[in-house]
């Protein structure tokens, strides 16, 4: 074991030198305030640094870290109080008032536990990846993905104990699918579906691309087009056009309350219908669909989300739109999408089922029903043409707080 002692000015300046000194791998054994500062002592197991240190050298260095860690915050927040009492006197006898020292002394104090955290998960996380590195390696494939955090560690946690390099290669992925829903298509004989979701979502593509595949496997005469999409410029004029193309009546309704009349005087033949955009956040517009379904049965909602669109921009989406108001989803603009790990979480968190997956704009070619262990394979095919790859630092940072948490 390698030990120094290390004289500071405080206790971050000490921190950092024992980093870049001795490395992430430092365990400190103890510290004590001194006239001139700090006074640290901390070591490192060269074994342990070398993957060759046993299990129970491992847990006793953590426990010493846990010791070492509330001594030295105990030690911070003496040494504050020691500082703090001595301006003290002089607030007493009529001094100005010293403000924006106790904001001070607590951002001093939340900057210093920060540190610790840091020093801990990295601890932690250099830990797990001896005992576990099958474990640590399927986490880091996963954060290449894009994925949540704790979907990542969920589907660790489901990974066998006796995992082999084999079963690594494709068991994190199994998992991964498995958590998303997927649906028959909702396209049926009679019935209706209405398209919902964010303003460029591609929701006009995506009906022109079902109204084309309907054409040519069952009748175009049994097939209505409806637009309520009154916000838009142009919009009802490009549905009359795809009408044209194809054969289709193409019909325009004021709102939620003559559609759902509509829909009631049309039984027996398909209705397609195209909405106004809405943002996720859009709460009333949720309300207003989810009142929709409710009063017609034979209405269904596909929500179409974008899968090149940022992760909260999809998260708003599916928490607003998605359950209680739309039956299933469509996936668009995969073919533009640099990383399906934000909508696959969230996909996967809400289970939310998914219909089509949308890969361009020919019409009807790149439409397809949703298969997720295709989808999985996307996002990795994805992740290596971007050669996306995290470094230790960043999966510490992710998952040492949590493995941390459950050692």
């Amino acid at each position: 074991m390698k030990m120094k002692r290390y004289l500071a000015a405080d206790m971050r300046t000490a921190l950092r030198a024992i980093r870049e000194e001795q490395g992430s791998d430092a365990v400190i054994l103890s510290s004590r305030t001194t006239p001139q500062g700090v006074e640290v002592c901390a070591a490192v197991d060269l074994e342990l640094a070398a993957g060759q240190g046993t299990l129970a050298e491992t847990a006793a260095l953590k426990e010493l870290e846990r010791v070492a860690a509330l001594e030295l915050e105990h030690d911070a927040i003496e040494a504050v109080a020691s500082d703090f009492g001595a301006v003290e006197p002089g607030l007493r006898s009529g001094s100005p008032e010293p403000i924006g020292i106790e904001p001070s002394v607590g951002e001093e104090l939340r900057s210093l536990r920060n540190l610790l955290e840091q020093q801990l998960a990295a601890l932690a996380w250099n830990d797990f990846t001896r005992r576990e590195p099958l474990k640590a390696r399927a986490l880091a494939d996963l954060a290449n993905l894009g994925l949540e955090r704790s979907l990542a560690l969920q589907i660790v946690a489901d990974l066998p104990p006796s995992l082999n390099n084999e079963q690594l290669q494709r068991m994190p992925y199994a998992l991964l699918a498995r958590r998303l829903q997927v649906c028959e298509p909702p396209v049926q004989r009679s019935g209706a579906l209405a398209l919902i979701g964010p303003p460029g979502s591609g929701k006009t593509t995506t009906l022109s691309k079902l109204a084309a595949r309907y054409v040519l496997e069952q009748d175009a005469a049994n097939l209505l087009l409806i637009a309520i999409d009154d916000e838009r410029l142009g919009s009802h004029e490009q549905l009359r056009s795809l009408g044209r193309v194809l054969g289709v009546r193409v019909e325009t309704v004021a709102g939620p309350e003559q559609l759902a009349s509509r829909i009631g005087a049309l039984a027996g033949r398909f209705v397609l219908i195209d909405t106004p955009g809405l943002p996720g956040r859009d709460r009333d517009g949720a309300a207003r669909y989810a009142e929709l379904r409710s009063r017609c049965a034979a209405l269904q909602l596909m929500l179409i989300l974008p899968s090149s669109a940022q992760g909260g921009v999809i998260d708003e989406a599916v928490a607003h739109f998605g359950g209680p108001v739309a039956h299933c989803c469509s996936l668009t603009r995969v073919d533009e999408a640099v990383s399906l790990g934000g909508v696959l979480s969230s996909l996967a968190r809400t289970q939310l089922p998914i219909a089509y997956v949308c890969e361009g704009p020919t019409i009807p070619d790149d439409l397809r029903p949703a298969r997720a262990h295709q989808l999985v394979a996307r996002a990795v095919e994805l992740a290596r043409q971007g050669q996306i790859c995290a470094d230790d630092e960043l999966l510490a940072r992710r998952y040492g707080a949590d493995i941390y948490a459950a050692a």
